[in-house]
């Protein structure tokens, strides 16, 4: 592949990644939403376990799909980091490894932290 492919295939995989965040943000949003107008105050705890299980099956879903995104694009990394003569724009996506991995990181911690502070507020 050509520089230019990479980079192409490159930006499709930060779209999708981008894409795979938002069903996760728009359920953390509506629930958010939901506790903060006190609507779970009330609510059964079947309805309780229902949003949290939601949450967690979609930020699970979600959390997959970016990992897979962010596998394919430390490969397409490698491949650009074989290229000799790389734009500037080349050489900064083939330097973004580490970028990925913080991103994963980041991803990991986040997501518990918004389960188990999301399962603290319902309870």
């Amino acid at each position: 592949m050509t520089e230019n492919d990479l980079i192409q295939l490159w930006n499709d995989k930060r779209r999708q990644l981008i894409s795979a965040q938002m069903h996760s943000v728009i359920t953390l949003a509506v629930i958010t939403v939901l506790v903060v107008m006190g609507y779970f105050d009330s609510a059964s705890n079947f309805a309780k376990l229902f949003a949290l299980l939601t949450l967690g099956t979609i930020g699970a879903l979600g959390i997959l799909t970016q990992f897979a995104v962010i596998r394919e694009s430390k490969m397409l990394i490698e491949d650009l980091a074989k290229h000799e003569d790389l734009s500037a724009i080349g050489k900064s996506i083939a330097a973004s490894r580490q970028y990925l991995v913080f991103t994963q990181v980041l991803m990991i911690a986040f997501s518990v932290a918004l389960l188990v502070g999301f399962g603290l507020v319902v309870a």
